[in-house]
């Protein structure tokens, strides 16, 4: 009786787990969209992420511009973005001899673009990795929704998220969203951005 409650308990995290990514999904955010720095929303999403990298040995390559790259987001779904595309790329470097994971962000006239790179496998159907529920990872591992959630909300916030295989082998992803400048208003709020 232990073990089957056990089992039920397991089951039941489980389908929290999945409710909450499919709530995430439906809900449309716009909310809580301010100016952020996307370098500071990069290291904090980072931050979170130190246990998952404390308890592999992976190589992070950080090419980031000095100065703060203001873009208008929600800060903390901005954040969950980074999350799944850094724990993705964990995911795809498992049992590599030297797992390598590039992070780099460049702040063009118009535009803000990070890129996430790793050494992995790379990418297969490309056209189905943003589709809810289609997912390469075993049963029990991924629901699928990590991805079409991510490029939801990069499309929320007027930008985009691609993704492609390196020239090299392995998976590259691209968030490429609109650049808060001195002279452009912010639409949300009608207050003018800064660099």
């Amino acid at each position: 009786a232990l073990s089957a409650f056990q089992r039920t308990e397991g089951l039941i995290e489980r389908m929290g787990a999945i409710t909450r990514q499919l709530k995430s999904y439906a809900r449309k955010g716009g909310d809580a969209v301010e100016p952020v720095d996307l370098r500071a929303a990069l290291s904090s999403a980072l931050a979170m992420m130190e246990p998952q990298l404390k308890a592999r040995t992976v190589k992070i390559v950080r090419n980031l511009p000095r100065g703060a790259v203001m873009v208008q987001a929600d800060r903390i779904r901005l954040e969950q973005v980074i999350i799944n595309l850094f724990r993705n790329a964990l995911d795809a470097t498992k049992g590599l001899r030297a797992p390598r994971i590039e992070i780099t962000l460049v702040s063009e006239e118009e535009v803000a673009v990070l890129t996430l790179s790793d050494n992995g496998p790379g990418l297969t159907d490309l056209e189905k990795l943003f589709e809810p529920f289609w997912t390469t990872k075993k049963p029990g591992e991924g629901t699928g929704l990590g991805l079409a959630i991510s490029s939801s909300i990069v499309t929320d916030f007027g930008g985009r998220l691609t993704a492609r295989n390196g020239e090299d082998g392995g998976a590259v992803f691209e968030m490429r969203l609109p650049r808060l400048t001195a002279t452009r208003q912010t639409p949300a709020t009608g207050r003018r951005g800064t660099e």
